[in-house]
């Protein structure tokens, strides 16, 4: 019979707690910490605060995080309770280093994330893949970005389908055609032949699946500048593979 008084004692003081409390020791201020880029402060804090329950002693940190990280620009989020009447909240946004397929980012390390309803840098360049090729299709882009960025040249569009054949679409307004094997020795033979393909005129597209060369439609209403071979043609001999 003593036990169960106790028991009683012991609930009834807990419900007791978890009533006063959030009055006794209420959260008056959610700090915001990090640098935030796409969305204010301001928003987490208003998110946080919907599902505040309980006061700084009670109140459930894991939930808090668990609900801040699911803003779709927020990698991590930490939180800590601070005396006598605050919480802590140290974010770590997602930066996105390029679009991805019809309606997300993805980061330099190839995490991608919704871009919800926040201000989507100017200029990016668009990734199109299957997700689990992120990483990969991310690093490629940077390599490549930087080779093309040293002759005069930029990416608006990277991809790579099911079959893994890649395309790179560039803001001059030429398309290479990679295909889906030995793409980084083609890609490079495009880098070595740009300035040659530049003096000869306007390329549209430039088919570098063959073993030993490649072929070239240009822009209409350009003729070469110097002696090619016809449109569509490889420039050198070989054989598409």
């Amino acid at each position: 019979m003593l036990a169960l008084l106790v028991v009683m004692a012991i609930g009834v003081a807990g419900w007791l707690f978890n009533d006063w409390e959030p009055r006794l020791l209420p959260i008056r201020v959610i700090e915001v910490k990090g640098e935030l880029h796409h969305y204010s402060s301001q928003l987490l804090q208003k998110t946080l605060t919907a599902r505040l329950r309980g006061g700084l002693l009670t109140v459930d940190l894991l939930e808090l995080k668990a609900a801040a990280e699911d803003l779709s620009w927020v990698g991590h989020a930490s939180l800590r309770r601070v005396w006598p009447d605050r919480l802590e909240v140290e974010v770590e946004e997602y930066r996105p280093l390029a679009r991805w397929n019809q309606d997300s980012l993805v980061t330099a390390t190839g995490i991608v994330f919704k871009k919800g309803t926040g201000i989507v840098p100017e200029g990016l360049a668009q990734l199109e893949a299957e997700e689990p090729r992120a990483p990969e299709v991310v690093a490629r882009y940077q390599e490549w970005r930087e080779a093309l960025r040293h002759i005069g040249h930029a990416i608006t569009v990277l991809s790579v389908d099911s079959r893994g054949d890649w395309q790179v679409e560039l803001a001059k307004g030429t398309r290479l055609r990679l295909g889906t094997d030995t793409v980084e020795e083609r890609f490079a033979r495009f880098i070595a032949s740009a300035p040659q393909l530049e003096a000869a005129g306007h390329p549209l597209r430039v088919d570098l699946r063959y073993r030993n060369g490649f072929a070239v439609k240009w822009a209409p209403n350009v003729e070469p500048a110097v002696p090619t071979p016809n449109k569509d043609r490889p420039m050198q001999s070989g054989n598409r593979g």
